[in-house]
């Protein structure tokens, strides 16, 4: 398994939040960011994204079902 790391603070980011990135920034993003510094740049909470994020797996979003760190 691979790790993924915060571009900002070299944090080691979770699936979901890559997807989340993804899902917001698009999937020509430059850079990946864990939920507290997407959350800063974005000007919202950490669980404002951790909400959104469990709503759109919960939905069945396919970019929530894909396993980015293999």
């Amino acid at each position: 398994m691979k790790e993924v790391h915060c571009a900002i603070c070299n944090k080691n980011v979770k699936n979901d939040e890559i997807a989340l990135n993804v899902k917001i920034l698009g999937k020509q993003l430059g850079s990946i960011r864990c939920y507290d510094c997407l959350a800063a740049v974005m000007n919202c909470s950490t669980s404002k994204l951790t909400e959104l994020s469990d709503y759109y797996k919960s939905s069945g979003c396919n970019l929530f079902k894909i396993n980015y760190l293999q």
